[in-house]
């Protein structure tokens, strides 16, 4: 609830949906975007995903890391009603894939998971900037916590890669201070976009 009163106050276009019939697979929580409006998604009650979520987390950091995990899905709206989603700021340019890609569907995969990443960088950024500012005593475990989620990828660079923006940030010290939640990360992020996945 703080981080939906806190999206609240940015006059964020949200609306919160609860999946009654969730199913393997379905992500225990997701942003989604319809008309002009932001749409977080809960798909817990039935879901084993949601399950094992939950009971990897300690009964301690649960508040803490729920939290950061619902201001992760508000940086997603952020972005996209600030009509950047699956942008790169001004001066970048997005990478291409070395040598010729003869086949344009694996072009297109890869730009896909490029722009994903992204997202999925600033969003964790966003969550872990939340923890800072609402349970700094929990920061290194919640940074853990995202660590730990975020090594399990099939591939580097997959889609949800964040690792490059999560070492930026092992040090809760490297966050400005005294800005903006969203504003808070734009450095951080755009420093992440010029590192390796």
């Amino acid at each position: 609830m703080p981080v939906l009163t806190f999206a609240r106050e940015q006059r964020l276009p949200l609306d919160v949906d609860f999946e009654l019939h969730a199913k393997p697979g379905d992500p225990p929580l997701s942003m989604g975007f319809a008309g002009q409006r932001c749409k977080l998604v809960f798909a817990i009650r039935g879901n084993p995903d949601a399950d094992a979520t939950l009971a990897q987390i300690e009964s301690d950091l649960l508040s803490p890391v729920i939290e950061a995990m619902v201001a992760h899905e508000i940086g997603h709206c952020w972005r996209f009603v600030q009509g950047a989603w699956r942008t790169l700021p001004a001066g970048f340019v997005d990478a291409t894939d070395p040598g010729a890609i003869r086949d344009m569907d694996l072009a297109h995969v890869r730009r896909e998971m490029r722009e994903a990443r992204r997202e999925e960088g600033y969003a964790d950024l966003v969550g872990l900037a939340w923890t800072l500012t609402h349970h700094p005593a929990h920061y290194e475990h919640v940074h853990s916590w995202f660590c730990r989620v975020r090594d399990d990828q099939p591939v580097p660079g997959a889609h949800h890669d964040t690792r490059a923006w999560l070492r930026l940030v092992k040090d809760p010290q490297t966050y400005p201070l005294g800005s903006n939640l969203f504003e808070q990360v734009r450095d951080l992020w755009q420093h992440g976009l010029r590192s390796p996945p």
